[in-house]
């Protein structure tokens, strides 16, 4: 047996009050004269037997009372089997310091118990142990071994962060850590201060490490309501000067209580465009339309908020996206073009039209477009289809219109390079139009709705038909009466082939002459743009790539007193851009160069946004269903000392030498009041 506080030992020197009360009597006689004492001897003689009896028995209580109400101070416990094997400790510590950590509990805030808790269990180790420090940021040099002394200095200095981190994640970088630098010889523990957060404590997902004790220290509150901005998208991915908008938000309500006529503002540029409230159902989501049109062009920097104390980090919630001031519009023939084509762009400001033959065509302008027209091509050379699929996969949009006679060979080559259908043979059958997939962006703006079935519709004289097969992501916008396709959409790695089955020649037909023509080719230019994430999430998106990006001069993400000139790397056509740690509070940045003014939305990451937490219960229930090594401790006012002693060094005895104690002090009491 071994005592966690050898040094209360000491006070055992009080048992020898007792044993000197009982062997000296301080007790001051009357003497008083009998005649006749013969009586008196005999009672004398009795007395004195349980006297002595009594007077022994009470000593004894106060012994043992004395002694067991020491022992529980200085805490017996009996030593684990591998206890004193082990040369040193090895302890990993994890502090959650994400923002759920900065709800406040009966200690203040609970990062700030957490940090008390972990220096007390630090303090609580030999000057010879060695620990690991581990919070959320992962910063570099974070997984070294460090002394008692440099963990306590590293967890005084931790504060809020917004990264968010998967607890199977903190536990795979620390058991790194401790099993790269133990031995047979070390002792490791792994010991978890969080609130325990069910979005973010995966605990099926631990890898289980036999050698290595584990214990969670809950810190929580029982404060658990929240109510948040979750996302946001638009109705219309393509945005365009003095168009009307329709912004969708998703509220969550993590509460019991129903909420109504809650507040919500939009802001635009730094200008509030479209105040709203919502109402919502306990513990239940609701989306909010928002209403507005575009009034400027360029980069638009928008921010959702709403108010919610006392966790405001998921408040407010931001996005961005682009009004292009130009749209490029490049066509590639064989001879001189039909103007059926040009026409439609030539007279609008917002094109940027251009038009060459295959003989004059520079290779270059291809990657500049954003929409780009092979129109009535017979063949495709393999430089001109290499060129189109780099284009293509980086997000282009490309239209191919076939020739009146075409190489079938060659559009197989190519459009198989693109992995869509190709062609199989002309069919010269006049057939009318008879189907428009009227949900299609490219045609939900032309229609309200779906038309009558007597609409009139193109009539085609001749088309190609269309390889049977399973292809990429395939949209069928124009079908004719014998369910052949006439135009048809493919999703091609982040770009977009609309693939037409007829020339663009008026003897194919009256297609190009028909009303439904123009907002045909002129929407397929319109959503063409760019469209870059709308958000990102802080910690999530470390690695941005994007398209498109000249990175001449510095490069720079900057927004109001801030800036950061990340790394970055050119991949192929595509610039990879390193934000990782560099970006740690949610807002609208700008990402800029000599030729770049392209806006950045970042968001803290939602998962922290529900606070529902495990308890200690189902913690143990999910570890003993994982078969993982771990233990929870609930000391919310015992000594973490105590409770790492009761854990890690075996079987402790105090609480029995309370129960004795005082159990042997009402036997003296007894003893004093009972036995006359």
């Amino acid at each position: 047996m071994k005592f966690a506080y050898p040094e209360f030992l000491f006070a055992l020197f009080a048992i020898a009050i007792p044993i000197i009360i009982h062997l000296f009597n301080f007790r001051k006689f009357k003497k008083i004269y009998f005649s006749n004492v013969r009586f008196l001897r005999e009672v004398k003689k009795e007395s004195q037997s349980k006297s002595k009896l009594k007077h022994l028995l009470i000593l004894a209580s106060r012994i043992l009372a004395i002694t067991f109400l020491v022992f529980a101070f200085a805490q017996p416990f009996v030593p684990s089997a591998n206890l004193g094997t082990n040369v040193n400790n090895v302890v990993g510590i994890y502090i959650d310091n994400s923002f759920s950590m900065e709800s406040v509990g009966e200690n203040g805030s609970l990062l700030s118990e957490a940090k008390t808790k972990a220096i007390e269990l630090v303090k609580s180790y030999a000057k010879t142990d060695q620990f690991v420090v581990c919070d959320n940021k992962f910063a570099t040099g974070s997984q070294r071994l460090l002394t008692a002394d440099e963990a306590i200095t590293k967890i005084e200095e931790l504060e809020i962060t917004s990264e968010t981190r998967l607890l199977s994640t903190v536990f795979s970088r620390i058991t790194e850590s401790l099993n790269s630098t133990s031995n047979d010889k070390t002792s490791k523990t792994i010991v978890v201060l969080s609130d325990l957060q069910q979005s973010t404590s995966d605990i099926a997902n631990i890898v289980s490490d036999s050698t290595i004790k584990t214990y969670f220290f809950p810190v929580q509150t029982s404060e658990k309501t929240n109510l948040y901005v979750d996302s946001c998208w638009f109705e219309n991915p393509t945005h365009l000067y003095l168009q009307q908008e329709k912004l969708l938000v998703r509220i969550k309500n993590h509460s019991n209580q129903d909420l109504e006529n809650i507040p919500l503002k939009l802001y635009l540029n730094d200008k509030l465009i479209a105040p709203a409230s919502f109402s919502v159902k306990a513990n239940d989501k609701t989306i909010v339309t928002l209403n507005y049109q575009n009034h400027t062009k360029g980069t638009q920097a928008g921010k959702i908020e709403l108010s919610d104390a006392p966790v405001t980090m998921d408040d407010a919630f931001y996005f961005s996206y682009l009004i292009a001031s130009t749209i490029d519009v490049l066509e590639i023939t064989e001879k001189e073009a039909l103007p059926n084509i040009k026409a439609i762009f030539s007279t609008d400001s917002l094109f940027k039209f251009s038009s060459y033959a295959t003989e004059q065509l520079d290779y270059s302008a291809i990657k500049r477009s954003n929409l780009v027209v092979l129109n009535g091509l017979t063949n495709i050379s393999s430089g001109l289809a290499s060129s189109i699929k780099s284009f293509v996969e980086n997000g282009g949009s490309l239209v191919v219109i076939p020739a009146k006679e075409i190489d079938f060979n060659s559009y197989q080559t190519f459009l198989s390079l693109l992995q869509t259908n190709h062609f199989t043979s002309l069919d010269t059958t006049s057939l009318k139009v008879s189907e428009v997939n009227y949900t299609h962006p490219l045609y939900a703006s032309v229609f309200e709705g779906k038309p009558e079935s007597n609409i009139n519709l193109p009539t085609v004289n001749a088309h190609y038909k269309l390889s049977a097969g399973a292809t990429n992501y395939r949209n069928n916008l124009l079908l004719l009466k014998n369910g052949e396709a006439v135009l048809t959409e493919y999703k091609i790695e982040k770009g977009t082939v609309y693939l037409s089955s007829i020339c663009f020649d008026e003897s194919a037909g009256n297609f190009v002459k028909h009303a439904i023509f123009v907002p045909t080719i002129y929407n397929m230019a319109m959503l063409s743009q760019l469209n870059y994430p709308l958000f990102y999430t802080i910690g999530k998106n470390d690695v941005l790539t994007l398209n498109h990006i000249e990175n001449e001069g510095s490069l720079r993400i900057t927004t109001t007193n801030f800036e950061l000139i990340p790394k970055m790397k050119n991949e192929m056509e595509n610039t990879a851009i390193f934000v990782t740690n560099g970006v740690s509070k949610a807002g609208n940045y700008l990402l800029q160069s000599a030729t770049t003014n392209l806006g950045l939305a970042y968001n803290y990451n939602r998962l922290e946004s529900d606070l529902t937490n495990y308890s200690a219960e189902e913690i143990t229930d999910l570890a003993i269903s994982n078969q993982l090594n771990l233990a929870v401790v609930e000391s919310k006012n015992a000594s973490l000392k105590s409770a790492i002693n009761e854990l890690q060094n075996g079987t402790t005895y105090w609480k029995i030498c309370i129960i004795l104690a005082l159990l042997f002090l009402a036997i003296e009491i007894a003893l004093i009041k009972l036995f006359r």
